[in-house]
This record gives C-alpha cells, sequence and structure tokens, in this order.
C-alpha cells in the first residue's frame, strides 16, 4: 500500500496550527472509551475519519490499521480486540504517549 507522504510545506497549509494532533489525542480517548462499553456505531464513526485522514496528514501508520479495522466494519465482520488496541498503540506511539500496560 503506497502511504500519503505529505512534505512539510503540504501539512503547514493542511493543519497550520497543528490542530489535527490534537484530534488524535481525542480520538485515541474515544476508542479506548467506546471499545470498553461495545458502541459500534460511534468507534466505526472515529475509525473511519482515521482511516480517511491519517495518512494525510503524516500519520501512515495510524491510517493503515485504520483502514484494515474500517474494511473490516464495512465488509460486515467483527472488529478484534487486538486490532483495537494496535490502532491504540499505532495513535501512542505517534503521540508519544507511553503504553499502557497489559
Amino acid at each position: 500500500m503506497r502511504r500519503p507522504t505529505p512534505s512539510a510545506a503540504d501539512l503547514k497549509l493542511l493543519d497550520p496550527d497543528g490542530s489535527f494532533q490534537g484530534r488524535l489525542e481525542d480520538d485515541r480517548q474515544a476508542i479506548a472509551q467506546l471499545s470498553d462499553s461495545g458502541n459500534l456505531d460511534e468507534l466505526r464513526q472515529i475509525v473511519h475519519g482515521l482511516a480517511g485522514a491519517a495518512g494525510t496528514f503524516g500519520y501512515g501508520e495510524i491510517g493503515d490499521v485504520a483502514i484494515e479495522i474500517d474494511d473490516r466494519f464495512v465488509a460486515g465482520e467483527a472488529v478484534t480486540a487486538a486490532a483495537i488496541a494496535r490502532l491504540l498503540a499505532a495513535l501512542e506511539q505517534a503521540l508519544g504517549t507511553p503504553e499502557k500496560s497489559a
């Protein structure tokens, strides 16, 4: 899969104030809560948004994992806890957030 690779100039135009990183933190927290609660509709919306936007803003790993999960949602397949854990780990790594111990 070919990831978008925005240049620094692209990122300055797309996200001049760096607010996308704040969105990633909000999404990380929401995904953790929603996966625990089993609210798949909201989880699906957040994952879909990440699948479409993360790579554009230079977060290719997050985008790749989100696309895999989004594809499972679209196909009507079960999304595993392990897949959600991979997405959370990618978000935590990108944000520099220490991973939770298992």
